[in-house]
């Protein structure tokens, strides 16, 4: 952000997270603008006559805001009229903030709709919901109101507690203006870096379902690797090991801090190598498939995760890898990950192990696992730079709104 210049003149807030202020700006604790209110559920939620696909206003949940990016246009559920009257009616234009599940995100509703006791909202807010928004969306105004220091403990009085930076009017306007604009751009930047990677992940499995129409497609069984056991002798040893990510949320492998010995208990454990697929057999994680990276070699994985290994000149393991993330190869994980009730259990590797999966000639897997390695890496660099503008939003936000830099040439 160095190409933004500051104002010419600050004076000190007395408000740790905002810091100085511009010499024109003003503080205000945001009960002072606005009561804070709660949102109302209907009770039973569940009960039928509160809801009506017809509704004039739509019920709004967490998964609903999180999934808006700030502005709610629509949501999966419509209440009735006796619903809606047991309820907290919002009008469009207007914001309310998450203070239960996941705490903290504030969403302004384009559409007539309801929040539950899971909300705030601002009933007599006499500025503009977008600048409150940047200021929530910033998250910096948080800081401290967490129970722990990690879990925000949100409430009427907490977040009315909560103290505002205000430029004039008029000013306040013009940041808006070009905040969004700024905001934009990088949001867009980020939207296109990940279609990249969707791109690459439609070839990928397009080419595999080229190879597995091949007519030379054999079948094998999947082999369990068991001859690297590895169980904690030295309880003063510290050793990394991994964990797996859920595969249905695009996560992959990630490490957990080094560990000692006795922090590991008596399960026994296997030694990673570079390329070993690994199945998760942890309980709602059953079935999420990973391609051990070159930063998981001499990692260890425990008993409830499962660990192949390739064949020389038969099977490659980022072939396997690329089959079970796939439709076909996922429903056979999930096959092997459901009890005789239909209920979901840890992921079965005897029953696996009898699993023949369809392999393709080594040539035809080779360009399945280069385009698996190359996305992998891709993916990585991809991942860091979508970091880095994140990083570079959250500052943008924070400095605006905080006056740390002025936009207002930016918005001419």
């Amino acid at each position: 952000m160095s190409h933004y210049k500051p104002y010419p003149n600050y004076n000190k807030s007395k408000v740790e997270w905002i810091g100085e202020l511009p010499e024109d700006w003003s503080v205000y604790k945001l009960s002072h603008l606005t009561p804070v209110k709660r949102g109302a559920s209907p009770r039973p939620i569940d009960d039928p006559r509160y809801f009506d696909d017809e509704g004039k206003y739509s019920w709004v949940r967490i998964q609903d805001v999180t999934a808006s990016k700030g502005k709610l246009t629509s949501t999966s559920q419509q209440l009735s009229k006796l619903g809606a009257s047991k309820s907290v009616k919002m009008r469009p234009g207007s914001l309310f903030l998450s203070i239960a599940a996941t705490v903290g995100v504030p969403c302004i509703t384009e559409i007539k709709c309801c929040i539950h006791d899971g909300f705030v909202y601002f009933p007599m807010l006499p500025i503009e919901p977008a600048w409150l928004y940047r200021v929530f969306e910033s998250r910096q105004c948080f800081v401290g109101l967490g129970k722990t220091g990690t879990q925000l403990n949100l409430n009427t009085e907490t977040v009315g507690g909560i103290s505002i930076p205000l430029p004039p009017p008029s000013e306040r306007k013009t940041i808006i203006s070009a905040l969004d604009r700024e905001i934009a751009r990088v949001d867009a930047l980020i939207k296109k870096k990940a279609h990249f990677i969707e791109l690459l992940k439609e070839k990928r499995q397009a080419l595999l379902h080229e190879c597995l129409r091949h007519p030379d497609t054999i079948r094998i069984r999947v082999e369990r690797c068991t001859d690297t056991p590895f169980r904690p002798v030295d309880r003063k040893a510290e050793i990394e090991y991994i964990r797996l990510g859920l595969y249905n949320r695009g996560r992959g492998t990630f490490h957990k801090p080094t560990a000692i010995g006795e922090e590991l208990g008596d399960s026994t454990f296997t030694w990673v190598q570079e390329g070993d697929l690994i199945l998760s057999g942890q309980f709602a994680w059953e079935g999420a498939a990973s391609l051990a990276s070159k930063d998981d070699h001499d990692c260890i994985v425990s008993h409830r995760y499962h660990t192949y290994r390739g064949k020389p000149g038969i099977v490659d393991t980022a072939y396997l890898w690329a089959y079970f993330t796939s439709h076909e190869g996922n429903f056979v994980l999930n096959d092997h990950s459901r009890g005789s009730a239909g209920r979901n259990r840890p992921l079965n590797p005897n029953s696996l192990a009898k699993e023949k999966v369809p392999v393709p000639p080594m040539p035809m897997q080779e360009q399945v696992a280069a385009l698996v390695r190359f996305e992998n890496r891709f993916k990585e660099l991809v991942g860091h730079s979508i970091s880095l503008l994140n990083e570079h939003r959250s500052a943008l936000i924070t400095a605006a709104v905080t006056g740390q830099i002025d936009l207002r040439e930016d918005a001419a």
